[in-house]
């Protein structure tokens, strides 16, 4: 079913196709198959209800990361009204059991309180406590694997990042997925499709780097529905790439309806839409980082340029032109 719902590897993408086989799983009490339901629902379909209704039957078997994501749920999607408090619950169930993303969570609002309510910092500590616990061997690892990269030993390093992201660990993924990419020619064990097969397993992990990568992936299969999707989770996650994919999308005029970013629909139809663009690398330039003032501020200065009018042009211009023109006519004076 995996494969089905991710095209990796030459093979190609069937969302019907892995629903059948899931829901034949899921009827023999898979819980893993419920909550794979639910993403479908939610990132494929856009029917928030009808990924809950998945996620709870997930829940209700013991999966951590479907009662994760009824929290993230119900503090964040339309179109339920947020309550703060029932989704603390779920974040400090979904920690209890063991989620790390959780447990962060829970911690982050004990500190500042929930909904007006005073934070309650001694009970903070000890998620955060729980949370250095449930880190430390995945930590560990991974400085281990960092140091065997760094040294140049980069089979050594697959292993070691291979461990981690066979237990799902997203940022491991995404670095074995980085060195096989980059060193591919120096690692026996990788194959032609184990870069994209774990950049798209990191994505689905909410991996931002990992979801930007994947939609320039789709993108240059002319899957530009799913591309675009992913482009809006990445800039979610705060990748510039995200915001700057969207923005391209807008300025090419390439349909694929309304995508959601952060709450904020934007509609991307078959015409050029150089407004939206503009906003959307501004919001992309905003973010501050090398990548996001070079790769979004220089092409927003082009486009910018080069669609206001001339008159405008003139009168932005002009007076700098003028100053211009009156340094250099003083300086002339005083040389003479």
């Amino acid at each position: 079913a995996v494969v089905s719902t991710q095209s990796t590897g030459g093979t190609e993408q069937n969302v019907t196709k892995a629903r059948m086989y899931l829901e034949k799983a899921a009827k023999k009490g898979n819980k893993g198959a419920y909550g794979t339901l639910g993403y479908i629902e939610l990132n494929e379909r856009s029917n928030v209800s009808g990924a809950v209704h998945y996620f709870n039957l997930s829940h209700e078997l013991g999966d951590t990361d479907s009662t994760h994501n009824l929290a993230i749920i119900q503090s964040y999607y339309e179109p339920f009204n947020p309550d703060p408090y029932y989704a603390h619950k779920m974040f400090k169930l979904a920690s209890d059991r063991g989620h790390k993303d959780s447990t962060m969570v829970s911690a982050e609002q004990l500190i500042q309180g929930i909904h007006n309510q005073t934070g309650n910092c001694t009970e903070a500590v000890r998620y955060l406590q729980r949370l250095s616990d449930q880190s430390n061997i995945v930590t560990r690892h991974l400085r281990e694997a960092a140091l065997e990269f760094q040294g140049g030993r980069y089979n050594s390093a697959f292993l070691r990042y291979l461990v981690l992201a066979e237990a799902e660990v997203e940022i491991a993924q995404y670095n074995l997925a980085w060195i096989c990419e980059e060193f591919g020619s120096q690692i026996e064990y990788c194959k032609t499709d184990t870069p994209l097969q774990y950049y798209s397993r990191s994505a689905g992990l909410n991996h931002g780097p990992s979801q930007a990568y994947y939609a320039n992936h789709l993108w240059s299969k002319k899957q530009f529905h799913a591309s675009a999707r992913w482009y809006a989770r990445a800039a979610e996650n705060s990748v510039p790439e995200g915001y700057f994919g969207l923005g391209y999308f807008a300025l090419e005029g390439i349909p694929v309806g309304i995508v959601t970013v952060n709450g904020s629909a934007h509609y991307l139809g078959p015409d050029t839409n150089t407004s939206l663009t503009k906003e959307l690398w501004h919001r992309c330039f905003e973010m501050g980082e090398d990548e996001a003032i070079i790769g979004c501020g220089v092409p927003l200065v082009l486009l910018t340029i080069t669609t206001i009018s001339p008159i405008s042009l003139m009168i932005i211009i002009l007076p700098y032109l003028t100053s211009l023109f009156l340094l250099s006519y003083l300086v002339t004076r005083a040389t003479s």
